[in-house]
């Protein structure tokens, strides 16, 4: 398999993305401010098709990076590492030193884990406002 990175996403590639890996739908108005807003975006695309997404955003002291997902029929082919590494690149290169963090469901602490993010324990993360 063939992997390309891109450093663009459409509204509809991010939608396809979100509902195959079982996210709430965002409406596409909301789609398009976020990712217009973001620092910085990367795509995996592989024979035409974007498969994969990461993006991050940072107010200039801290960066977080989100919505990593991976379509289901293309997990656990490198797909995922490949966009953190591109995501680590560019934070190397781009920033000073910054705390970056993100957020993932307990599933995928280990990828995360073996790719040098450490889990925070303790925190409360309260949303659903």
């Amino acid at each position: 398999m063939n992997i390309t990175y891109k450093n663009t996403l459409t509204v509809e590639d991010y939608c396809r993305l979100r509902k195959a890996v079982k996210w709430y739908d965002i409406p596409e108005n909301i789609i398009k401010q976020a990712l217009e807003k973001s620092d910085y975006i990367v795509s995996a695309v592989s024979d035409g098709e974007t498969i994969g997404m990461a993006r991050l955003m940072t107010d200039g002291t801290q960066i977080l990076i989100m919505d990593v997902a991976v379509h289901p029929d293309f997990q656990g082919r490198g797909v995922g590492k490949g966009l953190i590494e591109n995501i680590k690149t560019h934070i190397e290169k781009t920033y000073k030193q910054m705390l970056v963090s993100l957020t993932t469901d307990e599933k995928n602490v280990d990828f995360y884990e073996k790719l040098g993010f450490n889990k925070i324990v303790g925190m409360r993360i309260w949303h659903g406002i």
